[in-house]
This record gives structure tokens, C-alpha cells and sequence, in this order.
């Protein structure tokens, strides 16, 4: 696909600004993600849209058909700068929450696809902004540490 042919909603629209809503991210981490999300973000909608449509016409599901739904909603929030960690928040970039999602797609991603490793690149960035985001004395374990 060139970029006149992708579809409006798979083009990726997270920018530094809106990373940098987190004051924990600096402007160098925040250019990185942004990077890493614009060449992850359309692959994951693919997935999500693909999988999703031939789970609703399945007579089993065999995923979460609810959580991928749900993972592709709060992705798009995430992308539009609209995700909220809390209904009663700002939006806000939360490295956790955003984790946590693209965890939702790898668990439908089979590592052997073209795109897994730009998914994989981004979630190891947003591993590495989790950890520096963790609150004032939370603790890590040994184990964690390594």
C-alpha cells in the first residue's frame, strides 16, 4: 500500500505533542515511540480489523472477540490522542496502558508475519518507557530488575 492508498483510519496521527503529555517522556524518547507507532499502528489495525471480521462470521470465536474490539477502540484513542487512563482523566499518554494494548495484539500476532517485528520493536519501546513511568517508590522485584 503507498501512502495515497491506505485507508484514513490506518493512517497513524500520534504525535510527539501528544506523547509529551507525559511529562516522564522527553522530547528524543518521545520521537522514538512516535516513529515506532506510526510504523506499527497500521499493521495492528489491519490485524484487528482482519481478525475481528472473520471471528463475527465464526460459529466459534476462538479469541477474546470483546477484548480485540475492545484493543482496537482504545488503540485508535491512543493514535488520536484521545485515550483517557481513567473516564475521569485528561487524555494522557500512558506507556502502561498503550502496553498493554499492543500486548492484545501480539497475543494474535504469529511472529513469522512481515509485520510482527515492527509491532515487537514497538512494544519493547513502550516496555522500556513503562518501567521509567512507575511511580515514586514502586519496587521492583529482584527477578524484574534483571
Amino acid at each position: 500500500m503507498t501512502p495515497s492508498t491506505v485507508p484514513r483510519r490506518l493512517t497513524p496521527t500520534l504525535t510527539v505533542e501528544t506523547v509529551r503529555t507525559n511529562p516522564r517522556i522527553d522530547q528524543a524518547r518521545a520521537e522514538r515511540l512516535v516513529a515506532r507507532w506510526n510504523a506499527a499502528y497500521p499493521a495492528m489495525r489491519m490485524l484487528l480489523d482482519t481478525i475481528i471480521a472473520a471471528q463475527r462470521g465464526a460459529t466459534r470465536p476462538t479469541v477474546d472477540l470483546p477484548r480485540l474490539e475492545r484493543a482496537r477502540r482504545e488503540l485508535g484513542q491512543v493514535d488520536r490522542g484521545t485515550h483517557r487512563v481513567c473516564t475521569r482523566s485528561e487524555p494522557f499518554f500512558s506507556p502502561i496502558a498503550a502496553g498493554w494494548l499492543v500486548e492484545d495484539v501480539i497475543a494474535i500476532t504469529h511472529i513469522g508475519r512481515p509485520y510482527a517485528g515492527v509491532i515487537y520493536r514497538l512494544a519493547a519501546e513502550l516496555a522500556d518507557l513503562a518501567v521509567e513511568d512507575l511511580p515514586p517508590g514502586v519496587e521492583h522485584t529482584a527477578e524484574e530488575a534483571l
